[in-house]
């Protein structure tokens, strides 16, 4: 199993940018016998040729993949993308545990020749030029390889990047910690404290945010925050008294989104069923639903404007009444889509 998962790490992530598209007249007939030995059922929409390899991109039992055949006419491999849901909870789990500041990129299950099915995903750090990483992940959704980063590493530089105040005040103390006994009785200092400046957003975005929402519209905010790095919001409440959540790129200074916060009356009852089913016999609280709505300008990498989403957190009491966090995606139709491993920014539920 080592062997076939380390083929299929090597070669999955190279076949995007080194595959033609072929006609099947041009496929080995031993590939397509394969292929008919390995599904007994199956529609082939486009064949492409890669360097020593055959793929088709086909539907199995209403199942969208593809297939990958040596030249020879060998299958290796057939490759489905799955959606988070479909995925072992301990697989999700880990991801969010581990890797603070990263998203996920894709998810797919995995059927090898050996016998050997896997979940597959692909991670990447948030912000400009990263790099992806791979993981993969038994049925039971065990971790058994990886090209991340150490998750101890990833979680102390993220914890050390939002909190330098801490970092700072605990390398003090390890400075004085020889000297304390000898401090006792000295009365403490007062701990001169600079003041943080709060974040302000570029003339342009907030000049754009005031011909939107004028103040006169408005009876809170605009309260500005930073979003990882190369996004900003403004948390503001109309004079109805709803809340409401604008995101702006710092980069082209435009509006992405804007979010609307659902009155606990107004919560999507397809998300409410999802969640009383997947927290059955537990107790758990809506912390908070936002609806977010792409402005009519925006287009995402495809070209085409993204659709609705809604974000949810959900907390639940652990031991000593602390409160654990969960945070969640769901399409436009209530459908579960993803789970997020921090919060927002500094004004999202902590």
């Amino acid at each position: 199993m080592k062997k076939a998962l380390l083929i299929a790490m090597l070669c999955l992530p190279l076949l995007a940018g080194a595959q033609t598209k072929i006609k099947e007249t041009a496929v080995p007939k031993s590939v397509l016998l394969t292929l008919e030995k390995t599904y007994e059922s199956y529609k082939v929409k486009t064949w492409y040729q890669a360097p020593g390899q055959y793929i088709a991109e086909f539907v199995t039992d209403g199942q969208h993949g593809r297939c990958y055949f040596t030249a020879n006419g060998d299958w290796q491999y057939s490759a489905f993308p799955v959606g988070l849901e479909e995925c072992p909870t301990m697989m999700n789990s880990y991801f969010v545990n581990n890797y603070p500041g990263y998203r996920i990129k894709s998810t797919e299950y995995v059927e090898e020749m050996s016998g050997d099915n896997y979940y597959r995903m692909i991670i990447i750090k948030k912000g400009v030029g990263a790099t992806d990483c791979e993981m993969i992940f038994d049925t039971r959704g065990k971790l058994q390889k990886s090209n991340a980063p150490d998750p101890d590493v990833v979680k102390k530089d993220y914890y050390t990047r939002n909190n330098p105040d801490e970092t700072l005040v605990g390398a003090a103390d390890v400075e004085t910690s020889k000297s304390k006994k000898s401090d006792k009785k000295r009365p403490k200092p007062v701990e001169d404290v600079p003041e943080i400046e709060d974040f302000m957003p570029s003339d342009v975005i907030a000049a754009n945010f005031a011909k939107r929402y004028p103040a006169t519209r408005l009876s809170a905010g605009p309260d500005w925050y930073e979003r990882s790095g190369d996004e900003c919001v403004a948390y503001y409440t109309n004079n109805q008294k709803n809340k409401f959540e604008a995101v702006y790129s710092t980069e082209t200074e435009t509006l992405i989104k804007t979010g609307k916060v659902l009155a606990k009356e107004r919560y999507t009852s397809a998300i409410k069923k999802y969640l009383d089913e997947k927290y059955k016999g537990e107790k758990y609280k809506i912390e908070k639903m936002v609806v977010y709505e792409y402005d009519a300008k925006y287009r995402g990498p495809d070209g085409k404007k993204p659709k609705p989403y809604t974000y949810v957190v959900i907390s639940q009491k652990e031991r000593g009444n602390r409160l654990k966090y969960t945070r969640m995606e769901f399409d436009n139709t209530g459908k579960f889509t993803g789970l997020l491993a921090q919060p927002l920014d500094e004004r999202d539920v902590q």
